[in-house]
């Protein structure tokens, strides 16, 4: 696999363009700051946007707040006379 190194001022200059490197290019980018290495960029593997199911998404968030009270019956508003 291929390593790139990118100083930090770079890498905020070209960040898509790094990124591309990286995600098609299937290239690891190490970020540089004052001539030390500070963090890594690596490829996802496998990961598709089709491979989510909306529906396996909406069934674990789904319920999240089981006991959230109901405020509309709560609510009160003043009604006030308005003159034009």
């Amino acid at each position: 696999m291929n390593t790139l190194n990118i100083s930090s001022s770079d890498l905020k200059k070209n960040v898509a363009e790094i990124l591309n490197d990286v995600y098609f290019g299937k290239k690891t980018a190490v970020i540089n700051r004052y001539g030390k290495p500070v963090a890594k960029i690596i490829p996802i593997d496998g990961y598709t946007a089709k491979s989510k199911n909306i529906h396996s998404i909406l069934d674990k968030y789904f319920g999240i707040l089981p006991d959230f009270p109901d405020v509309a019956k709560e609510r009160s508003f003043r009604k006030r006379s308005i003159r034009l």
